[in-house]
C-alpha cells in the first residue's frame, strides 16, 4: 500500500511538474490563441452592430412605406421630373398646373381639373406666380424688339420724307402701303389687337363712335391715335354720312358748295352743334314794394333766367325756361323724351341755310279725374290751360374764331286760341344763344351712324 501510494504520489508529482514544464514551454502560444479569441469577440461585436442597423432600417422603411404620406407622394404624378425628392412644394405645384394646361389643351378635360386642384391644394397662387414669370419674358423680349425698331427706324426714316406739294393724308396713306400693314402694336399683348380686324371692321367701329348723335370730336380724338385711325377717320363714306344726316339727301356734294372734300364741307359749312346746347341768360330789374316802416324806402330785385336750346339730328328741338343754373339743368336735356312736368317743351326744327326755324306746341297737361265726394270739402275749381304754339326764328352766327357758336333772335310768336302775339325782340330781354359743350351727351352711344 505504502509503495503503491508512494509510487503513485510520485508519479503525481512528476505530472505537476512536467505540465509547469508545458506551461512555461507553450506561453507563446496562449497569447496567441488568447488574442484571436479577443479579435473574434470583436468581430463579433461588430457584426451584431451592423445585424442591429439593418434591422433598424428595414424597420424604418417600413414605417415609411405604411405611413400615409408616403403614398400620397408615390401617386402624385410628377411630370418631367426623375428626382422628385429635390423638387420644391412650388416646383410641384407648377408643374402639376402646366400638366393640366396641356390636358385641357388636348381635350381632356376631366384630368385637367384633377391637375388644377392639386397644384392649388399645394400652392393656392400658382397660376398668378405663372402668370407674373411669363409676363417677365414677355417684357424681356419686347425691349428686345424696341432695340431692334428703333435700328431700322433710321433706315426707314429716309423713305417717310415728304414729296413737295403732297397731301398730309396722301403721305401717310403712301407709308402705310409701304409697311404693309394698317396698324401696328405699341408694345405685345396676349389679347386681341385692333392690327387684327378688317377694314371694314374698323369703319364700323368708327361710326358707333360717330353715333347717330353725330359726336364729329370724338372721331378726332379717334384720329390722333395713330397714322392707321388718321386715315381711316378721313375715309369719304364716313363724312359724306354725316353730311346727308345733317342736311338731308339733297345737300349736294362739295364741288358744288366749293368745298375739297366732304370732311372740310362738314366743318365750314354752317350748321347746328349737337354735343351741347344753347343757353341763353336774361336779366332784368324789378321793382318791390314799400316797407310799411319806412315809405320812402323802395327796394329793387335783380331777376335771372335761362333758355336753353337742344338740338337734335333728327329734326327734334327741346326748350326750358327755367330760374336754376345750367349746372343744375343740362342732365334734364339729354334724352328726348324729357319730363314735361319741370317745363320742358318739345318741338321740332328745320335749319335753312344759316336760319333755324322752330315750332314748339305746348299741350296741357293731364291731371287724374278728382273725387266726386264733396260732401265735406269744396270742390276746386279746375283751370283749363289753353293750348298754346310757339314759332321762333333764329340766325346761325360765328363768334370769333368759334363756329356756329351763337343764335340770335329774329322772330318770336306766340299763338293762343287762333291768335298770334308778336314780340319785341330787343337786346335786353331777348338776348342771343350762347353754346355749351356738355360732355355727358355723347359718353355714350345707342346708335351707330347710318349711310
Amino acid at each position: 500500500m505504502a509503495s503503491a501510494t508512494g509510487s503513485g504520489s510520485g508519479t503525481g508529482t512528476g505530472d505537476c511538474e512536467g505540465e509547469e514544464q508545458d506551461d512555461s514551454s507553450s506561453h507563446p502560444e496562449v497569447l496567441e490563441l488568447t488574442e484571436t479569441l479577443n479579435s473574434l469577440s470583436v468581430d463579433k461585436s461588430q457584426k451584431d452592430y451592423e445585424d442591429e442597423l439593418s434591422l433598424f432600417r428595414q424597420e424604418w422603411q417600413r414605417e415609411l412605406e405604411v405611413s400615409p404620406s408616403h403614398h400620397r407622394d408615390v401617386t402624385k404624378p410628377v411630370p418631367d421630373s426623375t428626382d422628385s425628392s429635390l423638387q420644391t412644394e412650388e416646383d410641384k405645384a407648377k408643374s402639376l398646373f402646366r400638366l393640366g394646361v396641356e390636358m385641357e389643351k388636348g381635350g381632356n378635360l376631366y384630368e385637367a381639373i384633377k391637375h388644377y386642384k392639386k397644384a392649388i391644394q399645394i400652392l393656392p397662387d400658382v397660376e398668378s406666380q405663372i402668370y407674373d414669370a411669363s409676363e417677365v419674358k414677355v417684357v424681356a423680349h419686347a425691349e428686345v424688339e424696341e432695340e431692334e425698331t428703333n435700328n431700322t427706324v433710321s433706315d426707314e426714316s429716309d423713305d417717310e420724307d415728304a414729296v413737295e406739294g403732297e397731301e398730309f393724308v396722301s403721305r401717310i396713306q403712301r407709308i402705310l402701303t409701304r409697311k404693309g400693314h394698317f396698324l401696328q402694336e405699341n408694345c405685345p399683348t396676349k389679347s386681341g389687337h385692333m392690327s387684327w380686324l378688317p377694314y371694314e371692321v374698323l369703319q364700323l367701329i368708327l361710326r358707333w363712335v360717330v353715333s347717330s348723335d353725330l359726336d364729329s370730336i370724338s372721331l378726332e380724338r379717334v384720329s390722333a391715335v395713330s397714322r392707321g385711325f388718321y386715315v381711316a377717320a378721313r375715309a369719304n363714306e364716313l363724312w359724306r354720312s354725316m353730311c346727308i344726316r345733317t342736311w338731308g339727301a339733297e345737300c349736294g356734294t362739295p364741288r358744288v358748295h366749293e368745298f375739297a372734300s366732304w370732311r372740310q364741307m362738314y366743318i365750314e359749312r354752317p350748321r347746328l352743334n349737337l354735343h351741347g346746347c344753347y343757353i341763353s341768360k336774361t336779366t332784368y330789374l324789378r321793382h318791390g314794394e314799400n316797407s310799411f316802416q319806412d315809405q320812402f324806402y323802395r327796394p329793387w330785385y335783380f331777376v335771372d333766367y335761362y333758355r336753353y336750346l337742344r338740338f337734335f339730328p333728327e329734326g327734334l328741338v327741346l326748350m326750358w325756361t327755367t330760374p336754376d343754373e345750367p349746372i343744375n339743368c343740362v342732365a334734364h336735356l339729354k334724352y328726348r323724351n324729357a319730363r314735361q312736368s319741370q317745363g320742358i317743351m318739345s318741338g321740332h326744327y328745320r335749319f335753312v341755310g344759316t336760319k333755324v326755324i322752330i315750332v314748339i306746341k305746348k299741350t296741357p297737361e293731364k291731371k287724374a279725374p278728382q273725387s266726386s265726394n264733396t260732401r265735406f270739402r269744396a270742390r276746386r275749381k279746375e283751370s283749363h290751360e289753353q293750348e298754346q304754339i310757339y314759332h321762333i326764328e333764329l340766325e346761325l352766327r360765328n363768334v370769333r374764331s368759334r363756329r356756329n357758336w351763337s343764335l340770335v333772335w329774329k322772330h318770336y310768336a306766340v299763338s293762343t286760341r287762333g291768335q298770334w302775339s308778336n314780340f319785341e325782340l330787343g337786346s335786353s330781354k331777348f338776348p342771343p344763344f350762347v353754346f355749351s359743350r356738355v360732355r355727358n351727351y355723347t359718353a355714350e352711344s345707342y346708335e351707330p351712324l347710318t349711310s
